[in-house]
């Protein structure tokens, strides 16, 4: 039987509902009563057995890991637990999909890992003071803008960094001159401080998440502090518009030169 057949079955939501509400460990004599009140079926017991969501054991049947995240989104759609609260939840049985994660180091690189593991993104925002990125760096990047566009002719990529009459690095000229070359628009900005770095998904999908911290587009290696966050549509929301209101007030730069 396919998971969907076996979820669609009558009694089967109440049954993963009654063994979480039970703290995930239901005794055997507990749960015959309880079947027997609500007209579950011995099938679908033995169906939640088979499939891995539920485990049998000496003391009882309590779910899986995989049938605790089951069961919680079960409850989110039936109005049981609040989308957020379930999220919450989610991310002690799997770490991955934890809307916050602190970055403590090499945050640059973080952020180009992030582009270059998915590359369903239509945006790209940067908002750093000073940027400097090594060739290989430029190349990761450039792969992954190449990957993209493929998916997306209108991708974009913003950049919002100091007046280049203030860099004195020509290798940080260089970068934004690469920038360039991938298409993107650059604007500066004298009172620029914040550093700020989003991806944003396509119509097809895939993740939106955004870096704020300290650390400037350079990987240099200073001491840092960084927030990456996932899932949480009303920050990403407020940090896109941030980084509008910066643009906004930025000048653009047709040209880059040495």
């Amino acid at each position: 039987m396919y998971l969907s057949e076996m979820l669609g079955e009558p009694g089967t939501f109440i049954l993963f509902d009654y063994i979480y509400e039970c703290n995930d460990l239901v005794p055997l004599s507990t749960l015959e009563a309880f079947s027997k009140d609500h007209n579950i079926q011995d099938t679908v017991i033995q169906n939640a057995l088979n499939s891995g969501l539920v485990v049998s054991s000496s003391a009882g049947l309590f779910l899986s890991s995989f049938g605790k995240k089951i069961t919680l989104l079960l409850r989110t759609i039936n109005n049981r637990e609040e989308l957020s609260e379930a999220i919450r939840k989610l991310s002690y049985i799997d770490p991955s999909i934890r809307p916050y994660e602190l970055l403590i180091n090499n945050i640059t690189e973080q952020f180009i890992d992030a582009i270059c593991s998915r590359t369903d993104f239509i945006r790209i925002y940067i908002c750093s003071p000073w940027i400097r990125l090594d060739d290989h760096q430029l190349k990761r990047i450039q792969a992954a803008v190449f990957k993209a566009s493929g998916n997306y002719q209108a991708l974009q990529i913003i950049v919002i960094t100091l007046p280049l009459d203030r860099y004195r690095d020509e290798k940080a000229i260089s970068t934004l001159i690469e920038f360039k070359k991938m298409g993107a628009e650059i604007f500066t900005h004298r009172k620029l401080h914040a550093k700020l770095y989003i991806s944003e998904p396509g119509p097809s999908g895939g993740v939106h998440y955004a870096i704020f911290g300290s650390e400037n587009l350079t990987g240099r290696q200073n001491i840092e502090l960084g927030i990456k966050i996932e899932n949480d549509n009303e920050i990403l929301r407020k940090l896109t518009a941030f980084f509008l209101s910066i643009q906004e007030e930025a000048e653009i730069v047709r040209e880059v030169t040495k």
